[in-house]
């Protein structure tokens, strides 16, 4: 403690980024990278395919899912298998049920939703991409195998 101390402080004030960092050593590097999609604009087909998708989804696996998973909780406090909270009723059981049928119903979509976009026709941006990202991951898992 002969002041060696008050030396090093003073070297590891260089950082520019001092107010998030003490060392120079942690600074990181300065990037301005957006995303590459930033300021792309789907087709029209494109559009209407993920408008599909998601009504779909919605009504094909969402509704279904919500209303079993709600109808089951609901039986289940009325049967006596889940108590029903002395406050709220049974509501908030109710509605974490349907939250989770929205969303098993939405990722149980997502293999149809992704072949949807698969089929967009060549020209289509969004449909190449999804078509070699589906590539790639049959790829990787044959090499697996």
């Amino acid at each position: 403690m002969s002041g060696t101390g008050k030396k090093q402080k003073e070297e590891e004030e260089d950082c520019s980024c001092y107010a998030e960092s003490h060392s120079k050593k942690t600074c990181p590097p300065v990037h301005n990278v957006t995303h590459p999609l930033r300021y792309y604009e789907f087709t029209q087909e494109e559009i209407k395919a993920l408008e599909e998708c998601d009504k779909e989804s919605f009504y094909q696996r969402c509704l279904p899912f919500s209303t079993l998973f709600a109808t089951l909780t609901y039986a289940a406090i009325r049967n006596g298998y889940l108590n029903r909270s002395a406050h709220f009723g049974v509501a908030p059981k109710v509605m974490v049920a349907i939250l989770f049928g929205h969303v098993v119903g939405r990722l149980s979509y997502m293999n149809a939703c992704d072949a949807k976009l698969r089929r967009l026709p060549g020209n289509s941006y969004l449909g190449n991409v999804m078509r070699k990202h589906n590539a790639a991951k049959h790829n990787s898992e044959s090499a697996k195998r």
